[in-house]
């Protein structure tokens, strides 16, 4: 039986029922499921190349996209299924043929209680306009999501959160939670910032800063009275903000440490599961003006 939209829904529906977190197809083999940690083959047939591509193919228009899958060696991208819930698509080749993950999204974001994070997280990143640096590795995102989930809870405001992918679903508590999925809403980061500045918002989440325009675009947006958190991923918390300045050409590094020194607000940075944070203070300000790494003396 080919892989075509029922097969691809009803696989979908199954890993619900399981409760798996994801699903791996892969040739040669059945469809596995992820649950608890174990990987457990499903009673679906053995995969072929073929099975594997039209799949890849369903995927891609449940996400409502095209691609050349010929000349496509890594691609990432999301979906949402009514009544089944949203889900993250890695495809990617292996031994000639497509291979595919399905992950399942959370429906709720943890909670920064979830997390352990300091009480002084939600205060120091959303109680006055600036800017908040975020660094970690790849649980930084569940960082990110509970960040934006204290705003929801906390703050009658219109946030405002650029992605990719899109981890978490968030619905509106008490603030307006606008979710942009970089390639899906929005055509990068950039421009998805760009937009952001005619929406009205009174917070914007940035999940990555990748290059010198976009970090400028955050400073922007901090300096105009907007509340701003943006990450740079994998990056030590003491070096946060060298590496920002850094994005640019050497001539403009100390007019961006200047601009940042100005609008920070704190450092916060997950690291091997544990939040910490560095409220901005003079010790601070001036380890940024003098490029160096930045103290931490007030690390919580």
């Amino acid at each position: 039986m080919a892989y075509d939209h029922q097969r691809i829904l009803s696989l979908l529906t199954d890993s619900l029922k399981a409760e798996a977190t994801d699903i791996l197809l892969k040739v040669p083999g059945r469809p596995m499921f992820r649950s608890a940690d174990r990987l457990i083959p499903t009673p679906y047939p053995e995969l072929t190349p073929a099975d594997t591509q039209r799949a890849a193919q369903e995927l891609l228009g449940l996400a409502m996209r095209e691609a050349p899958l010929a000349r496509i060696r890594e691609l990432e991208f999301s979906f949402g299924v009514n009544r089944l819930g949203r889900f993250r698509v890695h495809l990617y080749r292996q031994r000639g043929s497509i291979a595919i993950v399905i992950h399942r999204m959370a429906l709720s974001p943890p909670s920064l209680q979830d997390l352990q994070a300091p009480e002084l997280v939600s205060r120091l990143a959303w109680s006055q306009p600036g800017i908040v640096l975020v660094t970690g590795r790849r649980a930084r995102l569940g960082l990110l999501a509970a960040l934006t989930d204290a705003y929801n809870r906390g703050y009658p405001g219109h946030l405002v959160s650029i992605e990719d992918p899109m981890e978490y679903l968030h619905q509106d508590i008490r603030a307006a939670i606008s979710q942009r999925e970089v390639s899906v809403d929005t055509d990068s980061y950039r421009s998805g910032l760009l937009a952001a500045r005619r929406e009205n918002p009174d917070g914007v989440v940035i999940h990555d800063l990748p290059d010198a325009e976009t970090a400028e675009l955050a400073l922007r947006m901090a300096e105009s009275g907007c509340r701003v958190i943006a990450s740079i991923s994998g990056c030590q918390m003491t070096e946060v903000t060298r590496w920002f300045t850094r994005m640019f050409p050497e001539y403009r590094e100390s007019e961006m440490a200047t601009r940042l020194s100005e609008v920070l607000t704190a450092v916060i940075s997950e690291t091997d599961g544990k939040i910490k944070i560095l409220p901005t203070s003079e010790a601070i300000r001036g380890a940024i003006l003098r490029h160096m790494p930045l103290p931490l003396t007030r690390a919580a």
